[in-house]
């Protein structure tokens, strides 16, 4: 392991250090590594793959803590690096799907998911919202056509269900922080959602290969001007280069974990202030068998609390007798603090609604709390209220002539919270 890089005299061909060997570093690094170019990695965790976190737990089965898919296989460049790395990918479409009506909210009349009248109202506000000359909530904007009171209980159920399931979860953040303006910003590549079945970490890991990695060394200060940067670990150890790429994720630079001596610049500190950091929490349950509809990828169930456990994943395709729940925003941060015990009890109560009283106990389970991860604090980055692209391109901005570098999905304008989002915000701030 490198345990000191001194500043060379080269300037901007000299030595680089990145810090965070998630995605956005790795492929920083391999880019800079290719290139010929001196680089090393500082890691705060003992392990690579940031936010991709494969748990080897079950040693037959794979579990994917943090990031689980490519997200549209066609020209995306996670897709040609798994081919590279020999990972084997399996599809799965949201296409694929069986609803389940909780008994409480069926014997009120709910039958299904009320998509005519649900679309109509959440785009009928989006587009009010668009119109006005500030942003404000998706939340607001909602309740702003379609009063809460003058609501059916029928339609407010199908309504929560469907803002749970396709903003709460899809962007980690609660309808009232989402952006009505700028939510959904963002390309998206087209053709099938893959999954790993061997494990999302095989790309870290490949992309790792021959790189210079210095694990458990955790950044507490960032030392920059035009002729250098400095990095204090929280040992007191001091590494020097001539530039460095940021690379850790937003709900790191919102906490202050790190300092930065100067100061960032005022319209980066804005930034990072305004975009909020999301939070999606997994939950895997393992059985002895599949006893689910396997030919069904994801269950959904509308309940009487919508964003706890009203989405879930099987993956008998795999080969796995696991059942994936999702929980987000802040249904997420109202389970986190339980203990394990309790959160698999709830999340059972949701699986026997889906699939009968007599569903067994799971054998096994894995759950995440990545807000409580001090490496994260948070899953991905969203737009929250008064914030969208630009300020996405303001923390991506290099200052001091390149000498201070940002990359990671929240620097992403065209895909932000996703891997390949920063996957090649990575390789733009080593290009």
């Amino acid at each position: 392991m490198l345990t000191h890089v001194q500043a060379s005299c080269a300037g901007p061909q000299g030595a680089t250090l990145v810090i965070g060997a998630g995605i956005a570093g790795l492929s920083a690094a391999r880019a800079l590594k290719d290139a010929g170019r001196s680089v090393t990695v500082v890691e705060a965790r003992d392990r690579i793959g940031g936010r991709i976190h494969t748990s080897r737990l079950w040693p037959d089965i794979p579990a994917d803590l943090g990031a689980s898919w490519i997200h549209g296989a066609e020209g995306n460049p996670l897709a040609r690096l798994a081919a590279l790395a020999g990972a084997p990918t399996v599809k799965t479409s949201y296409e694929s799907a069986q609803l389940h009506v909780a008994d409480s909210l069926r014997a009120i009349g709910v039958r299904g998911r009320g998509d005519a009248w649900v679309s109509g109202v959440v785009d009928r506000a989006i587009e009010a919202a668009r119109r006005a000359d500030h942003d404000q909530s998706l939340r607001g904007a909602i309740d702003h056509v379609s009063p809460p009171a003058r609501r059916s209980a029928i339609q407010h159920a199908q309504l929560e269900f469907h803002l749970a399931g396709n903003y709460e979860q899809e962007f980690a953040g609660a309808a009232a922080q989402l952006s009505a303006w700028n939510h959904d910003d963002g390309e998206q590549f087209g053709g099938d959602d893959l999954l790993f079945p061997g494990g999302f970490d095989q790309i870290p890991r490949f992309l790792a290969r021959g790189l210079d990695i210095r694990l458990n060394s955790v950044v507490s200060q960032v030392r920059w001007s035009e002729r250098g940067v400095e990095l204090v670990l929280s040992t007191g150890e001091a590494l020097r280069a001539d530039q460095v790429i940021v690379t850790v994720p937003l709900g790191v630079l919102k906490s202050g974990a790190i300092g930065f001596t100067p100061d960032l610049p005022p319209k980066k500190r804005e930034a990072i202030a305004r975009l909020g950091m999301g939070l999606l929490n997994k939950h895997f349950l393992r059985f002895d068998h599949v006893f689910w509809p396997a030919d069904y990828d994801w269950h959904e169930l509308v309940k009487e609390t919508p964003g706890r456990w009203s989405q879930w994943v099987g993956l008998a395709k795999t080969g796995a007798p696991v059942l994936l729940g999702f929980t987000g925003a802040d249904a997420a941060r109202a389970i986190e603090p339980h203990d394990d015990q309790a959160i698999v009890a709830e999340a059972m109560d949701a699986v026997r609604a889906m699939f009968g009283t007599r569903s067994p106990e799971p054998v096994g389970w894995q759950l995440t709390r990545w807000s409580a991860d001090q490496f994260a604090r948070g899953s991905y980055s969203f737009s929250a209220v008064g914030s969208g692209q630009a300020d996405r391109d303001e923390l991506g901005r290099t200052e001091a002539g390149g000498v201070l570098r940002f990359a990671g999905e929240a620097c992403s304008p065209a895909y932000p919270g996703t891997v390949h989002g920063a996957l090649l915000s990575g390789r733009a701030a080593a290009a």
